[in-house]
């Protein structure tokens, strides 16, 4: 069974809090590799929201193409352009 990244996380920071003096080096990368692990979790968090947001803006687009090539009402396709734009000032929001 995996541990959980919090659990392994935490459980570095126990390890370099628990360090003797003589052993202050190590403790302090220990320290540092849960910090670094920690900044990639939320990265790859953030990578993830960013991918399927362009996941949900390429299925809007394709609605936008597909209602111009089969000439769907322009209500269709001012509607496809409202989602694209809440998405849009969604994601710049977050940042």
């Amino acid at each position: 069974m995996r541990s959980e990244t919090k659990t392994i996380i935490d459980e570095l920071r126990l390890i370099s809090l628990h360090g003797s003096s003589e052993h202050w080096d190590t403790s302090k990368t220990i320290s540092e590799a849960a910090d670094r692990i920690e900044e990639l979790c939320s990265e790859l968090l953030f990578q993830k929201q960013l991918a399927e947001k362009y996941v949900e803006a390429g299925k809007i687009c394709a609605k936008i193409y597909i209602a111009r090539n089969i000439s769907l009402s322009e209500k269709c396709v001012v509607s496809a352009l409202a989602e694209l734009d809440k998405l849009y000032r969604t994601h710049h929001n977050e940042n």
